[in-house]
């Protein structure tokens, strides 16, 4: 288990960052709370936990990224003993990206995985795939990339989206843990760094005398940097994301911007689960009326809302 600070300040943020002399732009994104409040939801198993964990961090990196005000989404659907996991992000409207995540699985077939010692991605079985979602609304289109989820990690699947379907040059890592607290009280701290290419400049400019290795031999330093990335910086909260981008980076020019905090959100609530019944058809209706109450329960938060069939389908205040 990586060993972390026990430091307890809330640490949930993106810091944007700049290689001037590269034109080439990152991230480092820190979640103490939020990492907590979004798993400890759930009765996950620690595989599970971890890669969420991981999810939460990349969907970080890249809603932050992305300017609209819709929700970024990201899906992993496979075939084995976990079948789906999603985590979305949505900016508030106040300069706070609000995010939540779930998984659903085969308990029983997760732990049988697992005595297999198979990374936590292959519990998606063979023939999964990931999808990234820009969904900015009724009245906007609706984009939509989907890949084969290949790779032994989350951030080796995510490596192969971008080279597939945006093709900018793009090297990251992520790591999310447990932290184990007195008397058995247990938060998830969970982290990552990005740096990604300028999509108009071509990333890493030509020398005069235009040698046409000079792209991948400097890009190929800036990746071998940021693998010397611990997992131990990219979780201990005391480690700010500033100093680790100074660390790696302090050769070619960073320039740091103002840090983007994050929260867990789920905008779920009584009156939306009461709307969602009463658009449901008219036979799921009429099973319903005769059950004695109506138990609904949200994926993401794992609250549970319990109707009388006569409190579901009156109308909403």
């Amino acid at each position: 288990m990586t060993k972390l600070s026990t430091h307890s300040d809330t640490v949930d943020h993106v810091l944007p960052f700049r290689l001037d002399g590269h034109n080439i732009n990152g991230r480092v994104v820190q979640l103490n709370d939020l990492a907590t409040q979004v798993i400890t939801r759930h009765d996950y198993p620690e595989a599970v936990n971890r890669l969420l964990g991981e999810a939460l961090v990349l969907v970080a990196m890249l809603g932050t990224m992305l300017k609209f005000d819709g929700r970024f989404i990201l899906q992993l659907h496979g075939k084995g003993a976990v079948s789906t996991l999603m985590v979305d992000y949505a900016p508030d409207g106040d300069g706070v990206g609000e995010m939540r995540g779930f998984a659903q699985f085969d308990e029983a077939a997760v732990h049988q995985a697992l005595k297999d010692e198979i990374p936590p991605i292959a519990l998606l079985g063979d023939g999964s795939h990931m999808a990234f979602t820009v969904d900015q609304g009724a009245d906007m289109e609706r984009y939509q990339g989907i890949v084969p989820l290949e790779g032994e990690t989350l951030a080796e699947a995510a490596l192969e989206y971008f080279q597939r379907s945006e093709q900018i040059a793009t090297t990251l890592k992520l790591a999310a843990a447990p932290l184990l607290l007195a008397g058995g009280k247990v938060e998830w701290r969970a982290g990552g760094i990005v740096v990604q290419q300028t999509a108009t400049t071509g990333g890493i400019e030509l020398p005069p005398e235009g040698d046409p290795d000079y792209i991948d031999e400097e890009w190929n330093r800036l990746k071998i940097l940021l693998e010397t990335t611990q997992d131990s910086e990219l979780l201990d909260g005391e480690i700010d994301p500033q100093t680790l981008a100074f660390r790696l980076f302090h050769e070619e020019g960073v320039r740091v911007f103002d840090t983007r905090p994050l929260r867990f959100a789920c905008p779920c609530s009584r009156e939306r689960v009461q709307n969602m019944l009463q658009g449901l058809p008219d036979t799921d209706q009429n099973e319903m009326q005769s059950q004695e109450t109506i138990e609904i329960n949200c994926d993401f938060c794992n609250e549970q809302y319990v109707f009388s069939p006569q409190e579901a389908f009156v109308a909403a205040p």
